[in-house]
């Protein structure tokens, strides 16, 4: 090969380099656009902040549960008490099977997190409901800012704080799935 025809090669496999990566830059920027715009949607559907950083299929998944109605025993959008709906997000979501009742989730799957403050998204919470009893019969999924998504007995799936009294004062423990 001459020298000139060498020239128009190595120029053509720059142009070439160039191109593609023109091309990927301008994918990465339109994945990152989509992801922006996708967390501002659900951010106006939570009353939250979400951001492209959060685990957006999570809250994708909270958003199409919000307002299902409390229903014992049961775990789809027509109606799931609070450990049906957590069993439901974490299977979709974590690909991760979990005991069916509050208080076997923390015991058989979860390693505790006493500290509120060291809890992460998809964590669990766990409360006590009863008077007299300090055993877990509640359980919620940790968002972030100290905010949990729960299937309520009055309110169905719903967002709530860890700085409500209620939950307050029935907490019993963080739970990071194993």
């Amino acid at each position: 090969m001459n020298r000139k025809n060498s020239f128009t090669v190595i120029a053509f496999l720059m142009a070439v380099m160039c191109l593609s990566c023109t091309a990927r830059r301008h994918a990465a920027l339109s994945a990152s656009a989509a992801a922006s715009r996708r967390a501002e949607t659900l951010s106006a559907k939570l009353g939250m902040r979400v951001t492209p950083k959060d685990n957006l299929e999570l809250y994708d998944m909270v958003a199409r549960w919000m307002g299902t109605p409390y229903r014992a025993g049961q775990s789809s959008r027509r109606g799931t008490d609070c450990s049906g709906f957590v069993c439901a997000v974490y299977e979709n979501i974590y690909g991760k099977k979990l005991a069916r009742s509050s208080a076997a989730m923390l015991r058989l799957n979860c390693r505790p997190v006493r500290n509120r403050a060291n809890l992460r998204e998809g964590n669990l919470v766990f409360f006590h409901t009863s008077k007299n009893s300090k055993h877990p019969s509640h359980v919620g999924i940790y968002l972030k800012n100290r905010q949990f998504v729960h299937a309520s007995s009055s309110r169905g799936v719903t967002l709530s704080s860890l700085d409500e009294s209620y939950y307050r004062n029935r907490w019993i423990s963080g739970g990071v799935v194993k």
